[in-house]
């Protein structure tokens, strides 16, 4: 397994723009998505919150694998990029071939003194959503998956 490929969110916008059919996979929890998500995102959390902290979402890979392509680009977002990055390393482990994580993910990535290091999705200007494209929230998505 290689290194993932890192890109921006003004790089990420771009390549959704040009190829037309990669894919942004938001993997933040389903109440980050449906406070807003990159226009045409896919949601499948890779942590769910819980009373003890965060957990794994056991289904993330079943749920991915049954309903993304591996041979599609996938460009996988989070709040800042940390949670994107082991979501992209599961996928690119599972056999996907052309993974990216969107480094600075929706809300940016900050330094330890709360400075933007890397602009995210939302403060580059780029189109936003709050309402999912049909079949694209987690719970239509685990349902296509067969969960």
């Amino acid at each position: 397994m290689g290194e993932v490929k890192q890109v921006t969110p003004a790089e990420a916008s771009r390549i959704l723009t040009a190829s037309g059919d990669a894919l942004y996979l938001d993997v933040r929890t389903e109440e980050e998505f449906a406070a807003g998500h990159p226009e045409g995102a896919l949601n499948i959390p890779i942590l769910f919150r819980g009373p003890g902290g965060p957990s794994p979402n056991p289904d993330f890979l079943a749920v991915a694998e049954s309903v993304l392509p591996k041979d599609r680009a996938i460009l996988c977002g989070c709040q800042s990029g940390g949670r994107s990055q082991m979501a992209a390393g599961a996928l690119t482990g599972a056999g996907y071939a052309n993974v990216s994580n969107v480094d600075g993910g929706f809300g940016g990535k900050r330094d330890a003194t709360g400075r933007t290091v890397v602009p995210g999705w939302q403060e580059s200007g780029l189109p936003v959503s709050q309402s999912p494209a049909a079949g694209a929230s987690y719970v239509e998505l685990k349902k296509k998956a067969g969960f």
